[in-house]
């Protein structure tokens, strides 16, 4: 953060959020939330295929609970909505992981649509972008490099996979995971309420565009911004959500500030805008997350509690 904003105290950063209207910042809050709840419910109807059915609560405090932890340490927010469900409900965590992988797999679709129809709004911008991007010397040989070792290293497993299967840990352990992964994944086309999931999904989507249209109304200077505008800028700020960092601390604001410049929108705007949206999603992720928290806490204190007086 301090790099992005280089000499700017504390005071001017706060003042970024001060900009923003206030109903609108909370209305911003609100939809984060709401998506939250929604990937809690949509998480059931993935378990509901393999005979998993935990309480709606403990599903949408996983999910609260798992942003906060990669807040914490990147990228582990899977492995830890994963674990609170198999302390609270008992599911195992091998299909856990295959159902949030699908997830993962669904988001990233919806992420690859999303930045088509910002294509297709903002085509001449992008053709602009790509005709000035020079790239480093010898970057095509190295993906290719790339690719052909991912191939070999694929091919080389499905030929020696049978002696593979046979080592005693890959026997023991790698291969009952893998079957509960593809269990996980079979439950999309196993799921009798296709139809919810697609709608969860949508709406997911459609807060966290709306969570970004919000800030955009209630910040001076851009409340007349397009609609596909906001569409360009908040995919940016989804792909630098992906990087490793916490919460997308400073790929987040690189990313949305490069795509006010990439618009011809002014860089003063972006950095105000990036660092409000990111602490309206920073402070939602950090109060839904300690009370998923304390809700996963209790719900196993509780258990504890009744299996000690069994």
């Amino acid at each position: 953060m301090y790099d992005l904003y280089g000499e700017k105290t504390s005071g001017e950063l706060w003042g970024y959020i001060e900009n923003v209207d206030l109903f609108w910042a909370v209305i911003s809050w609100v939809l984060g939330c709401a998506a939250i709840v929604s990937r809690g419910i949509r998480w059931k109807s993935l378990l509901r295929p393999l005979n998993h059915e935990p309480k709606y609560l403990n599903s949408i405090a996983a999910v609260s609970f798992s942003y906060l932890a990669n807040s914490l340490v990147p990228r582990s927010g899977e492995v830890a909505r994963c674990a609170a469900l198999n302390q609270t409900d008992g599911v195992p965590v091998d299909h856990l992981l295959g159902t949030v992988i699908t997830e993962r797999v669904v988001d990233f679709i919806m992420l690859i649509l999303f930045m088509l129809i910002a294509l297709a709004g903002n085509t001449g911008e992008f053709m602009q972008v790509i005709d000035g991007t020079e790239l480093p010397e010898n970057a095509m040989l190295c993906v290719v490099l790339g690719l052909l070792a991912c191939v070999s290293g694929f091919v080389a497993v499905i030929i020696l996979r049978k002696r593979i299967v046979k080592i005693k840990f890959v026997k023991a352990k790698v291969v009952p995971f893998l079957l509960g992964l593809k269990d996980g994944f079979r439950s999309v086309l196993d799921m009798k309420q296709k139809g919810r999931f697609i709608a969860h999904t949508l709406f997911i989507w459609a807060c966290y565009y709306f969570m970004a249209y919000v800030v955009f109304l209630g910040s001076p200077g851009l409340g007349h911004t397009s609609m596909l505008t906001v569409l360009v800028i908040m995919i940016a700020g989804g792909w630098g959500m992906i990087f490793p960092a916490p919460n997308g601390t400073g790929s987040y604001q690189f990313a949305t500030v490069f795509a006010f410049g990439f618009l011809g929108l002014s860089e003063e705007l972006g950095n105000s805008y990036a660092f409000a949206v990111w602490a309206i999603q920073a402070s939602m992720i950090i109060s839904t997350g300690l009370i998923g928290l304390g809700w996963i806490s209790f719900v196993k204190f509780r258990k504890n509690k009744a299996v000690a007086h069994a």
